[in-house]
């Protein structure tokens, strides 16, 4: 008898807490979403060596201009890239916890 009034009392316990219902939060958004790509490092802009022409005016090889832009053009094209993939992230999680 004494037992049958032990189960029948934790019965009603355990039954009673099962009842109430819990607020799961959703989870974290997945780890690579939260995280930005690297910048790109700054090409090499160092002056350029000036040539004097024979009327007296400075010039630049355009060999040494065309190596520093193309190294300029590839960096802009490199963090144009990384920002692409940061403003990304932010809003894939952005439309993550919109979702609720």
């Amino acid at each position: 008898m004494m037992l049958k009034l032990t189960i029948g009392i934790l019965s009603t316990l355990f039954l009673a807490a099962c009842s109430q219902t819990l607020d799961l939060n959703r989870p974290a958004p997945p780890h690579e979403r939260l995280v930005c790509a690297a910048l790109p490092a700054a090409p090499d802009i160092s002056p350029l060596e000036a040539v004097t022409a024979s009327n007296g005016a400075l010039v630049y090889m355009k060999a040494d201009v065309d190596a520093r832009d193309t190294g300029i053009a590839r960096y802009i094209v490199a963090v144009r890239g990384a920002w692409f993939d940061c403003s990304s992230n932010l809003e894939w999680v952005r439309d993550y916890y919109a979702a609720d």
